[in-house]
């Protein structure tokens, strides 16, 4: 088993190798160590991406999205809560959308 902090590192490691292979400008990454949760958000042509990397004992699972950079109001809104839905917390849809907390806590009260 390798340290904690050896691992995490590898699987930040690899989520940067992700966001340069697809060529995103903005790139953001972050890891939460008590989740075991890595990311890494993007931009390209217009869209954001968002690549999460989570391990759990005996592997880890990716989660890929896309959304369109400008989604308005609507959009925005319906997004938080499907993001919601999957079990995301207000941060972390915050940072892959590119808004604060703040807002997602006001989209999911409406």
């Amino acid at each position: 088993m390798l340290p904690e902090k050896k691992k995490n590192n590898n699987i930040m490691e690899a989520i940067k190798f992700l966001a340069s292979e697809i060529g995103l400008d903005e790139v953001k990454t972050s890891f939460n160590s008590k989740t075991k949760t890595a990311s890494v958000v993007g931009k390209k042509d217009g869209i954001q991406y968002t690549t999460t990397l989570t391990e759990h004992t005996g592997g880890r699972i990716q989660t890929n999205s896309m959304f369109e950079k400008n989604l308005g109001k609507d959009g925005l809104k319906k997004q938080i809560k499907e993001l919601k839905c999957q079990g995301y917390k207000q941060q972390e849809i915050a940072d892959m959308l590119g808004v604060s907390q703040s807002t997602v806590s006001n989209y999911l009260k409406k």
